[in-house]
């Protein structure tokens, strides 16, 4: 096969239907934004004027989401000016007031009953954060955004999250605990992935394909494609002008119209909730998203392992002075120095595409 003939990469309205994990209409527009945060602001100000009955909690839920979204950006822009360890506290505040706006708008009522972090940092603990008991009252907040962003923690699995492990899983700052040697005993686990939404010739179904570089077969464990998940949702196909990567075609197909709405309102999530089952990780870049494959699929949610990343830092300096000097003089010094700067932007634009249900961009984004 050809890579011309694996089939089109679909249209909705003349615009690229593309995947995103956000919940977005399929061949929905890009929202530049230099200020996520900001962007939010509007967007709950016109979700609160577009109000003319409220026919139940709609316009309190709003006005509270309002609230924790000036603590975040306050949070933050205090942290900007803040050096290490305030710097982590004040990035944790201004993290843990986000999720409360995500929370919020998916329902939940965080003024009715205790609310708890659903983290601990144990005093005899030094690389090890504690999971909370979700069932001893009141809301969990670390548990329930788990839940609804996509990967819900049990702690069954078990209670305790290695911090070695939160850095692993932060994709902004993997490279960099390769290069540092900080990951010894493991390999790369996040594959850089191109990934389209296609439809036949008859253009009455759609499917997607994933392909990646042949480079990355020494340096990851792409073997993990003949296996599990990956086994049970694609199939390889050969590529005769491609030589230089590996292809896959769904095995799911889903019939959709092209030019009917209700549609495109059915078929697309169908394809987005296949492709999400196979821990796939978004990254912001200034060409726009670029997607990786995490191949060890962790137990945590991409965004769960930032929020317990700023835990960490913030419960470490309000509590831990001796171990504060260790960690930030330690090994994990310059890993978490990059942290600190690079995660934060992409939590927030992440973040509000999942509140928003749009997908969030820097401007100059290329859109094809």
């Amino acid at each position: 096969m050809k890579l011309e003939d694996i089939g089109e990469q679909v249209l909705r309205e003349y615009k690229s239907v593309k995947y995103f994990p956000f919940e977005n209409d399929a061949g929905a527009p890009f929202i530049l934004t230099s200020d996520p945060l900001s962007y939010l602001e509007a967007w709950l100000d016109n979700k609160l004027t577009a109000i003319q009955r409220d026919s139940g909690k709609s316009r309190n839920n709003l006005k509270k989401a309002q609230y924790f979204t000036q603590l975040s950006k306050d949070f933050y822009n205090s942290a900007k000016l803040a050096k290490m360890p305030s710097k982590g506290t004040l990035i944790y505040y201004s993290f843990i007031n986000l999720t409360k706006v995500f929370l919020i708008l998916r329902g939940y009522d965080l003024e009715t009953k205790m609310e708890h972090h659903g983290l601990s940092l144990p005093s005899e603990s030094k690389l090890k954060l504690k999971l909370a008991n979700p069932n001893g009252g009141g809301i969990s907040i670390f548990h329930e955004f788990s839940k609804i962003i996509g990967r819900e923690v049990k702690n069954e699995d078990g209670v305790n999250i290695e911090f070695q492990d939160l850095l692993r899983n932060l994709p902004e700052v993997h490279e960099i605990g390769y290069a540092l040697n900080l990951f010894p005993d493991s390999k790369r686990k996040f594959l850089p992935v191109e990934i389209k939404i296609r439809t036949n010739k008859t253009r009455n179904k759609l499917f997607y394909t994933i392909n990646y570089e042949k480079k990355f077969c020494k340096q990851m464990n792409v073997e993990k494609f003949e296996k599990g998940i990956f086994k049970k949702k694609l199939t390889p196909i050969e590529v005769e002008n491609d030589p230089y990567r590996n292809h896959f075609k769904s095995i799911l197909q889903v019939g959709y119209t092209k030019n009917s709405d209700k549609s495109w309102k059915m078929c697309y999530p169908k394809i987005i909730k296949d492709l999400n089952e196979l821990n796939i990780v978004p990254m912001l870049t200034r060409n726009g998203y670029r997607f990786y494959i995490d191949l060890e699929g962790a137990r945590l949610h991409r965004l769960s392992s930032v929020l317990a990343f700023s835990y960490y830092l913030g419960t470490v300096a309000r509590y831990r002075p001796t171990l504060n000097e260790t960690i930030l003089k330690g090994k994990y010094q310059s890993i978490i120095n990059e942290a600190i700067t690079s995660v934060p932007t992409q939590f927030f634009y992440l973040m509000v595409s999942h509140i928003t249900n749009q997908i969030c961009a820097i401007p100059m984004a290329k859109i094809e």
